[in-house]
């Protein structure tokens, strides 16, 4: 089953709708292998299948439904209502937020229907939704899902258990199969950047525009104000003077940066490191700061910077990762691949 192009424009999650702060949890797994994610209450459960496949790290390539009480949700079967019993509700038409709309509310996700991977989700919290933030977004996780078709629970703690142990009868078995596995491994950023590949919208110009748009509206007086509608004006332009270059896929860009800004996502960015790599090679005191990204790299890094903006309590941290977002998106205005 190849995952569905079910996109939303995360620039567009209306502030005063909620998002969900759901705990996903593998049963029968002991320690627990878990997920917590923040996902926008207008979400359908269809959506939210896409969320809980990337989290979890599942390759979308079985069966799934949802369980909320005696209720099955997912993708319907023509033949059911010939079978007897309850139908399955169509997932694509059902939002979060008609179901798990309490705290304290909880569904059962089941994948793979011979596996039977069964997860438990369970709202936390309800939040106001913030600006700029990505969502979906997973902001906590432990140990490695299981690889798909190893049996079920029985089957994945079979594997572990072979594959620890070179004298086991089925390690060279294991080994050939699945060549390595470490099972306390889980990476937060790959989740992340998977989760902004799925649900990312398309580029739109001048998002730094929005950037300074946010900015102002932080302490606005009447100059400020002026100054908002022009930028929000050129915001939504949908004709931007500014001609965008077109790049072949995979090109890099120039980013300039300055030694501060530089620091600043070393220090304190929750990004990959094949991003970070990249800024650790200080140039020489007489050259221009200037780092070679893909458009894909950038978006990325925009996210991450976003989100260390929307965190930093300090007002001046905050104005100064708005500025270097701002910087990211000029950059990210100024290019557009062939293909898109």
């Amino acid at each position: 089953m190849g995952r569905r192009s079910l996109k939303i424009d995360v620039g567009s999650v209306n502030p005063q709708l909620d998002v969900l702060r759901i705990k996903i949890v593998l049963l029968g797994t002991k320690p627990p292998i878990w997920r917590r994610v923040l996902v926008p209450a207008e979400f359908t459960l269809a959506q939210f299948h896409d969320v809980v496949q990337a989290a979890m790290g599942w390759e979308d390539c079985h069966l799934h439904q949802f369980c909320i009480g005696k209720q099955r949700f997912g993708v319907p079967d023509p033949n059911e209502r010939f079978l007897g019993g309850s139908l399955t509700l169509n997932e694509k038409n059902t939002r979060l937020a008609n179901l798990l709309n309490t705290v304290g509310a909880k569904a059962t996700y089941i994948y793979d229907l011979g596996d039977s991977w069964e997860h438990t989700l369970s709202v936390e919290k309800i939040l106001p939704a913030e600006l700029d933030v990505p969502y979906p977004l997973c902001i906590e996780g432990k140990l490695a899902a299981p690889r798909e078709d190893c049996g079920g629970i029985p089957g994945f703690y079979h594997m572990l258990v072979a594959l620890a142990d070179p004298n086991h009868e089925d390690h060279e078995h294991m080994r050939d199969w699945i060549d390595s596995f470490d099972p306390e491994v889980f990476s937060i950023v790959a989740v992340n950047k998977k989760l902004r590949k799925i649900f990312r919208a398309p580029r739109k110009p001048n998002s730094a525009g929005a950037a300074k748009w946010k900015a102002i509206m932080a302490k606005p007086n009447m100059d400020d104000l002026r100054a908002a509608v022009e930028v929000l004006q050129a915001a939504f332009d949908p004709f931007p003077s500014k001609e965008r270059q077109r790049i072949r896929p995979g090109q890099e860009v120039p980013l300039e940066l300055s030694d501060r800004e530089r620091e600043l996502i070393l220090e304190h960015a929750f990004a990959d490191e094949a991003l970070l790599g990249r800024l650790r090679v200080a140039p020489a005191s007489n050259q221009r700061a200037v780092f070679h990204f893909t458009l894909d790299d950038l978006d990325d890094l925009a996210g991450c910077v976003a989100a260390e903006a929307n965190h930093a309590k300090d007002k001046k941290l905050r104005k100064e990762w708005d500025r270097v977002f701002a910087r990211i998106g000029d950059v990210l205005d100024s290019y557009v691949a062939l293909d898109d």
